[in-house]
């Protein structure tokens, strides 16, 4: 009787597939890793050839190429560019270094009080300014003076510096009038 006891109360054992009956799962996928890793190196080292052949090619013709233009037929071409591009250079140097001179014309004639009149004006390309004039009276020539050394309300004075060299009276037929000389340096970065 135990025995039918005993057999009746235990539940019935599934079989357990070992694992040594199928692939592992692990197995399949290192495998597939494995291709894709070998297909990427080939892939790789394809392109890697590729691009040195490119490269030896372009190279060979940069070479040609250099050599068709050193070519004594090419000098004269050569050098006639070289001409050109050292003109340009310079063309290109001059026209940055051009000033405006009106427009300093322009801003000293504004500046300048209307009746103070100049006899003489000069300016060199380094900016240095040296004027001779007449005025009425020394009072005109001291505003005159004031004027272009701090400019107007309206225009900026065109010099950096501005200094009185010489002034004296001069007769002309019944009128006395005050000349002067005037130096300076012209504000290069105004024009």
């Amino acid at each position: 009787m135990e025995e039918k006891s005993h057999s009746q109360s235990a539940p019935p054992k599934d079989e357990v597939s070992p694992l040594q009956s199928g692939r592992r799962v692990i197995d399949s996928f290192g495998s597939v890793i494995f291709f894709v890793v070998v297909v990427e190196i080939i892939i790789l080292a394809g392109l890697n050839l590729y691009q040195k052949k490119r490269v030896e090619t372009l190279t060979s013709e940069l070479a040609a190429k250099q050599a068709q233009l050193n070519s004594p037929e090419n000098a004269t071409l050569n050098r006639q560019i070289d001409e050109v591009i050292e003109g340009h250079d310079a063309l290109s140097q001059v026209l940055n270094s051009k000033v405006a001179w009106s427009k300093f014309y322009g801003q000293l004639n504004t500046i300048t009080p209307k009746n103070v009149r100049f006899t003489s004006v000069s300016v060199s390309d380094s900016g240095s300014f040296r004027a001779d004039g007449v005025t009425t009276s020394l009072s005109d020539l001291g505003r005159a003076i004031v004027a272009w050394q701090v400019g107007t309300e309206a225009v900026k004075t065109p010099f950096t510096s501005l200094t009185l060299s010489s002034n004296g009276y001069v007769t002309s037929g019944e009128v006395r009038l005050v000349n002067f000389s005037v130096t300076g340096e012209i504000n290069m970065g105004l024009l």
